[in-house]
């Protein structure tokens, strides 16, 4: 049977109808299973960040540089390339930390600090300065405490200590720290020359 121009004409009209309603209805809401972080897309970037906070008497309690923050909306948590930290000690001694990244919390009390991390207690009257190296470091600012479970390296002057196995510190005006694994350690004698 021959086909009409006028049944042709239909035809396409009815194609054309089919192929609109189609393009036109909301795609269905397909689930792919759980996002990957490559996935995640952050609400905004800031480039060369420098954040201070202010106590009550609004002298400097903290303060944050950085290349680029990336804030996520997800679940309002922020990473930081190239951080730099600075606690400002009240009743403790300064704190100062870098990594090439970070994570920070929503609450800003957990900072996450990866890759080529170091980390900084100020001398004090009694003691030299502290510094730490690492891969990773989990850092409570409010606390004063930080710990790891990566091979961690600690200098003061000559003294020096190093753990397989990470370690725990608590920085505040006294110092303490516990060492997990295989620990090392070398405590150079005073060198006081008036001993006689």
């Amino acid at each position: 049977m021959p086909v009409t121009g006028r049944e042709l004409w239909v035809a396409m009209l009815l194609v054309v109808i089919g192929l609109m309603a189609w393009w036109l209805l909301p795609a269905p809401d397909i689930d792919l299973g759980p996002r990957t972080t490559a996935e995640r897309r952050p609400d905004y970037v800031v480039e060369g960040l420098r954040a201070i906070t202010l106590d009550a008497a609004g002298l400097p309690e903290h303060r944050l540089d950085a290349s680029r923050l990336r804030h996520y909306p997800d679940d309002g948590s922020s990473e930081l390339d190239d951080p730099v930290l600075l606690v400002y000690g009240e009743d403790a001694p300064d704190l100062s930390a870098r990594a090439a990244r970070a994570w920070i919390n929503k609450r800003g009390d957990e900072i996450l600090l990866e890759e080529d991390v170091w980390l900084q207690r100020a001398a004090t009257a009694e003691s030299a300065p502290i510094e730490l190296r690492t891969s990773e470091l989990l850092v409570l600012p409010e606390v004063d405490y930080a710990e790891t479970a990566h091979f961690v390296e600690i200098e003061r002057e000559r003294d020096w200590i190093t753990s397989t196995e990470g370690m725990r510190a608590w920085l505040g005006e006294t110092t303490r720290i516990q060492l997990f694994g295989r620990a090392r350690a070398l405590l150079a004698p005073d060198t006081d020359t008036d001993a006689g």
